[in-house]
């Protein structure tokens, strides 16, 4: 019922955001609430926030009065503004201590007037370039901020759920791969192998599906708007009441961990359905779901088929990742012809035995060396 739900939770943020439905019981023996986390690095106030749809039912961003007040409705600030859009030559001016009005340019990145020998912006990405020539708004740091962002990446401005999509790794990927590892080593149940946790299938068993997207699929777990007069519900097996789900994440064709997010505990409010939805890298032929819970281990769920020729740009390192890189995080038996062939090509520098070292008797090092054998 609609009652039984409510959603809070941090503002929007650059990062995409994955969803947790969470169970809070009642005397009333029912109801959930809806976190929305995220991991992302650093918030911020999404373009999106006060959107409306138009008659076609698109969604259209909003627009907002001029932050400097008292301004007369025919002066050429006073006019609504989009997020990301700004007036050159308008919105970047003001009035000096003469009266006189000044005109404000971009950024620079180095001191006095004068850029130090050798100064070239051909160093930096387009974006970059961007954004140094936003220039500086007077009174009016929303409109500014949103014209930096938009510099920087113009797309979040362009799709109302770009960033609940993530299109990248978080950059804690390594130690999230490393655990996940370590919990599969423990074994992987499935649908057909549930081990002592026959019963809860529904419950553990992950999930991909394709998504009205051509370019995202949508990994979830758990079990959302379960309605126990209408079905029966999990099985209760002792112990399974204290257990959270850790990760969530999917492997590539080569078994290569391509995408993968932590979860945390609600504690009193356990997780009932986590969810979160990306962008596969380019090369990917198969897109495996696999979910790790605390206690009840890692589990596998359905693979699913996917386009190679799709695939996110900001990826683009993993699908050409160096064959050392490769032969850490791919599994061997999976490895493509050409893949094998790299790995098999690596070389390794040959160690070289530390040599012993003979110090002076009465150096500080002999003497220390001397502690360590009557110690030992």
């Amino acid at each position: 019922k609609a009652r039984d739900y409510h959603v809070f939770g941090p503002p929007s943020r650059s990062a995409a955001m994955p969803i947790t439905i969470c169970r809070a019981d009642g005397e009333d023996g029912g109801g959930g609430v809806a976190f929305v986390a995220s991991v992302g690095d650093g918030e911020h106030v999404s373009p999106w926030v006060d959107a409306t749809r138009d008659e076609h039912g698109h969604w259209q961003l909003p627009q907002y009065p001029c932050e400097v007040r008292d301004l007369p409705p025919d002066h050429p600030k006073a006019a609504r503004w989009t997020p990301g859009d700004f007036q050159h030559g308008i919105d970047n001016t003001d009035f000096d201590e003469q009266n006189q009005i000044r005109e404000w340019g971009g950024q620079k990145l180095f001191e006095g007037e004068r850029p130090p020998r050798g100064w070239s912006m051909d160093r930096f990405p387009e974006n970059v370039k961007a954004l140094l020539e936003i220039p500086h708004m007077p009174g009016q740091p929303l409109k500014e901020h949103f014209a930096r962002r938009k510099a920087l990446d113009p797309r979040p401005f362009e799709d109302k759920y770009f960033d609940e999509v993530r299109r990248d790794l978080v950059p804690e990927w390594p130690a999230l791969v490393r655990r996940a590892q370590h919990v599969e080593n423990f074994g992987v149940h499935t649908w057909d192998t549930p081990a002592e946790w026959a019963g809860q299938e529904e419950q553990l068993v992950p999930a991909v599906y394709v998504t009205p997207r051509p370019d995202i699929v949508t990994l979830c777990v758990g079990i959302a708007g379960h309605d126990a007069s209408l079905e029966p519900g999990v099985l209760e097996i002792p112990g399974s009441e204290y257990d959270f789900l850790e990760l969530l994440y999917a492997r590539d064709q080569e078994g290569k961990i391509m995408q993968i997010l932590p979860f945390p505990n609600h504690g009193l409010t356990p997780a009932i359905f986590c969810t979160f939805s990306f962008v596969p890298p380019r090369g990917t032929t198969s897109i495996t779901p696999f979910a790790a819970f605390k206690i009840r281990g890692a589990w596998r769920g359905s693979p699913i088929e996917w386009d190679p020729e799709v695939g996110s740009d900001e990826m683009q390192w993993f699908t050409e990742m160096e064959p050392e890189l490769r032969s850490r995080l791919a599994d061997k038996g999976k490895l493509q012809a050409k893949h094998k062939e790299q790995i098999a090509a690596i070389r390794h520098h040959k160690l070289e035995k530390a040599r012993p070292v003979l110090w002076p008797e009465s150096s500080w090092e002999g003497n220390a060396a001397k502690a360590r054998a009557w110690r030992d």
